[in-house]
């Protein structure tokens, strides 16, 4: 059992309460993650605040939760690999593109293969990618933006990662369909 409260908006701290009223607002509920990150006011309105910046971003929708997907792998998230799926196939997302992620491959879209591996790679080298790796996705039609947009993506995603890998919070009924065992698994 863990130790760390997944709060309600009735119980988060108050200073955490307008960051989950956004997230059940958008979602439609309020993600176990979210509800525990609400114990620390400065996460979960930091976590939601950059999730807002992002849609600003040159990626998609498909191609951030592909991202997301991508970096969850590499940081062993079996929570965040299920939300991100969940999230991707409700975008409408290539079926195959989200289990070729879901598997640790590249998907066959050549766009979303160059910020998958991008992504991977960022996580794996802890951001000492090499200028070849930068310069392939380039090459793939993103921009220089883009590759900047991605970093931001690879932040937000490790945030989610890591307060899942230290609380265990358990996996959403919503996200369940998409369970994901692990690389350990």
């Amino acid at each position: 059992m863990s130790q760390f409260q997944v709060h309600t908006i009735e119980s988060a701290p108050a200073g955490s309460t307008a960051a989950l009223e956004s997230l059940n607002q958008g979602l439609g509920f309020v993600p176990n993650l979210a509800a525990t990150m609400a114990e620390s006011p400065t996460l979960v309105n930091g976590f939601v605040d950059l999730r807002q910046t992002l849609t600003q971003s040159e990626l998609s929708p498909v191609e951030r939760e592909i991202v997301a997907i991508a970096v969850s792998f590499e940081n062993d998230c079996d929570y965040c690999v299920a939300a991100h799926s969940t999230f991707a196939l409700m975008l409408k997302a290539d079926k195959s593109a989200v289990a070729a992620a879901r598997a640790g491959t590249e998907p066959e879209d050549p766009k979303l293969a160059a910020i998958y591996r991008l992504a991977r790679n960022i996580v794996d080298t802890r951001g000492h990618v090499a200028r070849e790796d930068t310069q392939a996705t380039l090459d793939s039609g993103y921009t220089l933006a883009a590759v900047l947009d991605v970093i931001a993506q690879v932040g937000h995603t490790i945030l989610a990662n890591f307060t899942h890998n230290v609380t265990g919070v358990q996996l959403d009924v919503a996200f369940q369909p998409q369970a994901w065992a692990g690389t350990a698994a």
